[in-house]
């Protein structure tokens, strides 16, 4: 072989199919970052649960305040899932012969808390903190989507780092409650309200529960939930 095709496969061997590699390598790559997306966010995300829960007949159709199952909410950085205890606070006295209500009964009475799946996770080194965005005014359904029309809760957003820059950077200042799970409190406690929203809920969204949020500003800084 002569010298010219000697060096044109040494480049052939230490260019050409490096190149080729790596195209293949990134159009897989963009490819299932196009076609499967879900697969980073999760967005769509709907396990079976132990235990049929529905959102859409609680805090729907029943208007139970996001706040009495999740309490924690308000107060601290995890919402946290409601101990059976919780459950129990109705369902001692309510539907005891129904299938589902039979076995958070039995957890209760063994004393072995219901093994929920999660369904919203963010990454280990994300600092989430659920009581500054709901005390700034942030509704549950910003994030979660319209659980109040849920049967099986679903992951509704992505999570995304850049899904929550776009909201810190529409809503920098925020100075209207929009909560729509303020209104559902209101309901919970105000009987002659709940009778005046029945059929017509969202057109109220904006009545505040709570009279005054604190005014935050929605930081675009790495160090805000890097840390």
């Amino acid at each position: 072989m002569s010298t010219l095709g000697k060096k044109l496969d040494r480049l052939l061997i230490k260019v050409v199919v490096p190149l080729v590699i790596a195209g293949a390598l990134v159009g897989l790559m963009l490819g299932y970052v196009v076609f499967y997306s879900n697969q980073f966010t999760d967005t769509g995300y709907r396990p079976q649960q132990p235990i049929a829960f529905s959102h859409r007949l609680h805090s729907g159709d029943l208007k139970i305040s996001c706040f009495y199952c999740h309490s924690a909410a308000e107060k601290t950085a995890t919402a946290t899932v409601p101990p059976t205890q919780v459950c129990m606070n109705c369902h001692s006295v309510v539907k005891r012969d129904s299938p589902e209500i039979k076995k958070v009964i039995q957890s209760f009475e063994a004393n072995k808390p219901i093994e929920w799946i999660r369904v919203h996770k963010l990454s280990d080194f994300v600092q989430f903190k659920h009581q500054v965005h709901i005390q700034a005014g942030v509704s549950c359904f910003e994030c979660h989507g319209p659980v109040d029309q849920m049967d099986v809760i679903r992951q509704e957003k992505p999570l995304s780092m850049g899904w929550c820059l776009d909201c810190h950077r529409k809503k920098n200042i925020l100075t209207q409650p929009s909560r729509l799970e303020d209104v559902i409190e209101r309901a919970s406690k105000d009987e002659t309200f709940y009778e005046e929203i029945k059929g017509g809920l969202k057109k109220h969204q904006g009545t505040p529960w709570v009279q005054e949020h604190q005014r935050k500003k929605g930081s675009t800084n790495c160090s805000s939930c890097h840390y």
